[in-house]
């Protein structure tokens, strides 16, 4: 199996009276799914003329008729591009500027957001009526999603249907609660490798996909009791906003057997709480968009003691290793940038030759992480390598901070930076959430971190803040946080 198209057209075939769908009370089969993308198809190809490597932009939060659709641009041969929702009508429009789509097709709430310039049609709008084009080819652009800098315009990487599928096939092997004709919770937007991608994952071994539109904590724990959810993929920040709903202590979560969680690092003390609270085995993954998403996996045997802080090691056929600034790859225990080689890596990004060959070098993906690999080959993500504190010249890595302080009882997030400092070069400072109520001071905050950090690594100045600066995709903007220490220096190092 080479192309998703022909992942739906086999699972169509061999099951086409599973439930492939359910989404808000109605269920669609795999033979439905089927033959309906392939009517989308032909009708796309007939009617509109789409031609093989046109780009359609998709612009929707999640839903079945989202997901027929990329099956049927995938059968025709063009390249599904979705569009982040939460962005802004100006900045959608500069991404369309860049993508230059044949065609939009938008949901029926975004229809005001326009106009973006480009022949735009609602699912409803679409032609059907046609037949399976089977212009799908191996190693083709299937799907290209942007990625989330905080900086410029998102960078489009390529992904191919031997890219996301690989990856699907590496999960399966670490995951056997991902069972043909189980029930895996779709709840991340689909915009993102972690809602599209897990779509199609949880497609290759037959589950029945159980789609939520959004996120809304006390709905989507509903749904996984009372849809008896079997496997999800979640971020740490909706495991947080659901173990902190009182019923969850309640709910039933006996049909859950197994969370993957990943895109984010996770503070300690909350893995421990969702450990007790869904009584379930727990999957770390650690990758990127650019690896068609995660490339390790902390198997649940290993959630204790160090590993427990580690991302797991490569899954089957994906190799890593951690190069310094001159790309020499360093030994076991030394840390430097995180670099991925593997069949799940992207075609390039879309019409940025120069930002790939930054990205691949001699085969080898730079992820612009910094971390490093321990005698057993687990590793152990430290930081974005442009987050990096430098003070007396020891390297302060901010996830490692920001971990011991989200233990604290009174702090709901928080973020730490480098701040210019005459003596040290720079110094640790911490940008605080404090929980409603709280009488948390600076220097109390300060005197707790005493004996849990080294004396460098400390932050020696704390602010206090209603919430932090986060990007469209919910990225945290830490070049916000920075800016006003840094201005009027040329450098935003010291």
């Amino acid at each position: 199996m080479r192309t998703i198209a022909e992942l739906i057209r086999w699972r169509g075939q061999r099951h086409p009276d599973l439930d492939a769908i359910w989404y808000e009370g109605k269920t669609r089969t795999y033979g439905e799914l089927n033959r309906s993308s392939s009517e989308l198809a032909g009708g796309l190809v007939r009617e509109l003329g789409l031609k093989p490597g046109d780009r359609v932009a998709i612009l929707d939060k999640n839903c079945p008729e989202y997901l027929e659709l990329v099956f049927a641009l995938d059968k025709a041969g063009v390249v599904a591009a979705p569009l982040n929702w939460r962005l802004t009508p100006n900045e959608i429009k500069a991404i369309i500027d860049d993508i230059k789509p044949a065609l939009l097709v938008i949901g029926e709430e975004f229809r005001q957001n326009g106009p973006f310039g480009v022949k735009t049609l609602t699912y409803a709008e679409l032609p059907r009526g046609g037949e399976d084009p089977h212009r799908d080819v191996d190693g083709a652009v299937s799907t290209q999603f942007c990625t989330s800098g905080t900086t410029g315009l998102p960078k489009g990487a390529m992904l191919t249907g031997i890219n996301l599928l690989n990856t699907g096939l590496c999960l399966a092997l670490e995951m056997p609660e991902m069972r043909e004709g189980g029930r895996s919770l779709v709840c991340m937007p689909l915009f993102h490798t972690g809602g599209t991608g897990w779509a199609v994952w949880s497609m290759q071994e037959g589950m029945t996909l159980v789609v939520v539109r959004e996120i809304d904590p006390p709905k989507l724990l509903d749904v996984i009791v009372q849809q008896k959810i079997e496997t999800a993929l979640l971020v740490p920040a909706v495991m947080l906003f659901l173990t902190e709903l009182p019923q969850a202590r309640t709910a039933d979560f006996s049909s859950l057997k197994h969370i993957t969680y990943g895109t984010a690092p996770i503070a300690p003390d909350l893995l421990k709480r969702c450990i007790d609270i869904f009584k379930c085995r727990l999957n770390q993954i650690y990758g990127l968009t650019e690896t068609s998403g995660p490339f390790t996996s902390l198997p649940f045997e290993h959630h204790h003691g160090e590993k427990l802080l580690s991302c797991g090691r490569p899954m089957f056929g994906g190799r890593a290793r951690i190069v310094d600034s001159e790309g020499r790859e360093l030994p076991s225990g030394e840390i430097g940038e995180i670099c991925y080689q593997g069949e799940s890596l992207m075609a390039g990004y879309w019409a940025r030759p120069e930002a790939t060959a930054d990205a691949v070098r001699d085969g080898w993906f730079h992820s612009g992480d910094a971390g490093y690999i321990d005698k057993d080959g687990f590793i152990f993500v430290k930081d974005r390598i442009k987050d990096m504190i430098v003070s007396g010249s020891e390297n302060v890595y901010p996830a490692e901070v920001e971990a011991v302080l989200a233990g604290h009882p009174d702090i709901v997030e928080c973020a730490v930076i480098g701040i210019p400092d005459p003596k040290w070069g720079e110094t640790v400072k911490a940008v605080v959430v404090k929980r409603a109520g709280s009488t948390l001071t600076e220097t109390a905050l300060i005197d707790w971190m005493r004996d849990k950090v080294a004396g460098y690594k400390r932050p020696r100045s704390v602010d206090f803040i209603d919430k932090l600066p986060r990007n469209a995709s919910g990225k945290l903007l830490k070049r916000t946080l920075r800016e006003p220490y840094w201005q009027g220096m040329q450098r935003r190092v010291n």
